[in-house]
This record gives C-alpha cells, sequence and structure tokens, in this order.
C-alpha cells in the first residue's frame, strides 16, 4: 500500500512531464519514453499489481491529457506493468541486475509499440510502419535503453528492495 502511495505520485508527475516536456523535445527523431521506463522499473522493483496499477493510472493521465482514445493506452500500459512485473518475479537474480532491465525495457518497448500499432490496426486507424519503425521507434527504444539502468537505480533508492525470506524446511524424523 505504501508503495502505491509513493509510485502513483510519482508515476503521475512523469506522465505530466513525458507530455508537457519530453514528447516536444525529439532529440534524434524519436522521444525517449521515460514514463515507460520508469513504470518498468517500478514493476521490477514492486511485481505485477504494482506494475498493473500504475499502469492504468498513468495510462489515463496520458489518454486525458493528450484527448486521445480514453482507455487505449491505459490497456497498453497494463499489459506491460503487469508483464514486466511478472518477469521480475521470475527473474530476481540481484547480482546481474543490469541485464535484467535491459531485456525488460527492451520487452516493454517493443510491446508497447506492437500493441499500439495492433490495437490502431484493429479500430481501424492507419498507421504508417516505415516512418514509425525507422524514424520513431528506433530512436526511441536507443534513448530508453540508455535511461534504463540509471533509472532504475534512482527508483530503488526511493523502494527498498525487500528480502524475500524463504520459508525453512524442518523435517520430521
Amino acid at each position: 500500500m505504501i508503495d502505491l502511495v509513493k509510485g502513483l505520485p510519482l508515476l503521475a508527475v512523469l506522465a505530466v512531464g513525458q507530455i508537457t516536456i519530453v514528447n516536444p523535445l525529439e532529440l534524434i527523431d524519436g522521444p525517449p519514453d521515460l514514463l515507460l521506463v520508469a513504470l518498468v522499473a517500478l514493476a521490477l522493483l514492486r511485481g505485477p499489481v504494482v506494475g498493473a496499477i500504475g499502469g492504468f493510472w498513468t495510462g489515463i493521465i496520458v489518454d486525458v491529457a493528450t484527448l486521445d482514445t480514453l482507455g487505449l493506452t491505459s490497456l497498453l500500459l497494463v499489459l506491460v506493468g503487469y508483464g514486466i512485473g511478472r518477469f521480475g518475479d521470475v527473474t530476481t537474480v540481484r547480482s546481474a541486475q543490469l541485464p535484467r532491465v535491459l531485456l525488460a525495457v527492451l520487452i516493454a518497448t517493443i510491446g508497447l509499440m506492437a500493441g499500439s500499432i495492433l490495437i490502431n490496426f484493429m479500430l481501424g486507424t492507419s498507421v504508417p510502419l516505415g516512418p514509425v519503425l525507422v524514424r520513431s521507434f528506433l530512436p526511441t527504444l536507443a534513448l530508453n535503453l540508455v535511461l534504463a539502468y540509471p533509472v532504475f537505480l534512482l527508483l530503488r533508492l526511493l523502494f527498498r528492495v525487500h528480502v524475500r525470506q524463504r520459508p525453512e524446511v524442518v523435517s520430521a524424523g
């Protein structure tokens, strides 16, 4: 519960910052998705439930602020948050954090783009695949990977890692 009290306002500020500051500031051709990277880090640190709730919260904020189809971004970010949270539960190796975080951001970025293209296709909205993939997706993916580990380290300071105790097995005999 405390994680949500700390995480939801942080994600709300990041959502507004992503829309107002980061998206208009295109460094290469595609802006970094700082909101997605923070959601991935939070889901890795706190699991699928917090990732899904954070994805829903930020998706609604993004959809309302950009006047986009209400629930579209929210659906995609719920799936990403939950999926990366499950990935974090399965891969709880504490010694090799960098490859784990980079792989999670790679999966999330590709999944978000593929899901967005698929849902827009199902809704009948045309998306030019060539310019989207070459001009926007590849620079965004590269910038997300550059930001992945620093954002993860900052969020790990805010959300302390809980050490999970394994139950001891006592044999009778």
